[in-house]
């Protein structure tokens, strides 16, 4: 992650950036990526030879925790050095780069929300093959602000059994984005819908209003 500016790590920015880590380390995929690789136990005896800087979700923790980097930048470095490893090593097939990736994307769409003023980069090392880089643009799976805007007024339209179902699907999807206040009372975080349950959810409102089924039984 290139960067022309550095940010100064201070007490606010490191309690965001502890945030960011802990969010990865409580998803469910990130079990391969919480400790170094022991690439001795998994006889992977090239893995050091082709991944000059091994680096995890653990180790970034303990550092930020022990005050060892001096900038934002320095973290997110280090985290998304463990993608890029991955992605290094296994190539674009593998089930674990799969994991990596969409850990990826989860991790710059937090940065987005708690360091707004950090710039993420556009492109992104995906693998070697044969000793070159190669290089694919970020995937462009975000949401727009219209688009939280317009998601937002549209729920309000619907029917009580059609927010039932939007929101059956958002918690079977991204739980972190629903949160229970009181008894049936409930808030929706749209900033952390995943994006395809984001457009999945979209596009079914936009159905149910362009068919006027808002006071109709549906299903999904």
């Amino acid at each position: 992650m290139m960067k022309t500016t550095q940010t100064p790590l201070n007490k606010e920015e490191q309690r965001r950036l502890n945030q960011i880590v802990q969010q990865l380390l409580d998803s469910n995929d990130s079990v391969e990526f919480r400790q170094p690789v022991d690439y001795k136990a998994l006889n992977l005896h090239d893995y050091i030879t082709i991944v000059k800087k091994p680096m995890d979700l653990g180790t970034v923790q303990r550092k930020l925790n022990s005050n060892i980097y001096k900038t934002v930048e320095e973290c997110l470095d280090d985290i998304q050095l463990i993608w890029d490893n991955c992605k290094l090593y296994n190539g674009s097939q593998s089930w674990i780069t799969k994991l990596a990736e969409k850990l990826e994307r989860l991790f710059k769409k937090n940065v987005r929300n708690y360091l707004p003023l950090v710039n993420l980069p556009q492109l992104v090392p995906k693998q070697k093959d044969a000793g070159a880089d190669v290089f694919q643009e970020e995937p462009q799976d975000q949401v727009s602000y219209n688009d939280k805007v317009e998601f937002s007024n549209n729920l309000k339209q619907l029917a009580p059994e059609q927010i039932g179902l939007i929101v059956h699907m958002i918690q079977n999807t991204s739980p972190n984005a629903f949160i229970e206040i009181e008894g049936e009372k409930y808030q929706i975080i749209v900033d952390y819908i995943e994006y395809e349950a984001f457009i999945k959810c979209q596009k079914q409102i936009q159905t149910w209003i362009a068919g006027d089924t808002i006071n109709k039984k549906v299903k999904i």
